[in-house]
């Protein structure tokens, strides 16, 4: 009798011994099936992530251009065209305050005074797979409003980014100024077709062809004030850069005298359009000198 009872009793504490370790396999199972999806998540997530930086990579702040080599993640055209561009770069979406503009009246008399200050230097050429930058060194400046600002670099928009009562030019150089306070100031040059532009010439013959890294030719000396017209009236606006990540804050100065640029040198630009659309002007006004 004893050895039933035992017996019965072994019987019953195997059986909960196999139900327990059936419910801690189908435990186990469940927990490596969970773990296994978020895996799959994390990856996922990862790859997203990846995507971000490297579209990032693209970034130029805090001047228009990118730097030596960068690798283009926006376009001008194709998937990644400008109406794309705050799908990664939300301020080019959502900011009240883009540029380019069409300018166009009633305009505000402007208040501000810009004296620029130009030195020969050097010649630096970049081709940033966008545009073509001459960067600038130490030295030349512009007075605007009684205050400094350094001049960085000017590079070319084919057409004009900037439209004049609906009309773009035939192209713009983007003369981009930093002060020692962080702001940032841009003088616009607008350029017709007409006579061949010998500055323009300098650059085209010195540019490189293809995308890369800054280029230095120590025997070529530019001095940027030859690029700018005698007289300096100018259109002026609050607005932002014109390529990702289109940062506002920057206070445009487009000059109302155009430059002569040939048709030719037109048509040898590297890029056969590199200018955003213009964007709301969403209440700004636009001021006017001269």
């Amino acid at each position: 009798m004893l050895r039933t009872i035992f017996e019965i009793v072994l019987g019953v504490i195997l059986s909960i011994s196999l139900t327990l370790a059936v419910v801690k396999t189908v435990q186990v199972k469940n927990v490596e099936e969970e773990l296994a999806t978020v895996k799959k998540k994390v990856a996922a997530a990862n790859k997203k992530i990846a995507e971000f930086e490297k579209a990032a990579e693209g970034q130029h702040a805090p001047q228009p251009g990118h730097g030596p080599g960068a690798t283009p993640h926006w376009a001008y055209d194709g998937d990644l065209n400008p109406a794309k561009w705050g799908d990664v770069f939300p301020e080019c979406g959502t900011g009240k305050q883009q540029s380019p503009v069409d300018i166009r009246g009633p305009f505000e008399k402007a208040t501000h005074e810009i004296k620029p200050d130009f030195k020969p230097g050097t010649l630096k050429i970049l081709n940033n797979g966008h545009t073509l930058q001459v960067n600038i060194g130490a030295g030349s400046k512009t007075m605007i409003n009684g205050e400094s600002f350094d001049l960085l670099q000017f590079h070319f928009h084919r057409p004009s980014e900037e439209h004049i009562e609906g009309k773009p030019s035939a192209m713009v150089a983007h003369f981009v100024h930093k002060s020692a306070a962080g702001k940032l100031a841009v003088i616009g040059v607008l350029f017709s077709e007409g006579a061949e532009n010998e500055v323009v010439k300098v650059i085209w013959a010195n540019a490189p062809k293809q995308e890369g890294p800054e280029k230095v030719i120590p025997e070529m000396t530019i001095n940027a004030a030859a690029m700018l017209p005698k007289r300096l009236n100018y259109y002026s606006y609050e607005g932002s850069l014109t390529t990702p990540p289109c940062t506002e804050g920057v206070t445009f100065y487009i000059l109302k005298t155009p430059m002569a640029i040939s048709r030719q040198q037109v048509e040898a630009f590297p890029f056969k359009t590199n200018a955003r659309p213009v964007q709301p002007l969403n209440g700004r006004r636009i001021s006017v000198n001269g």
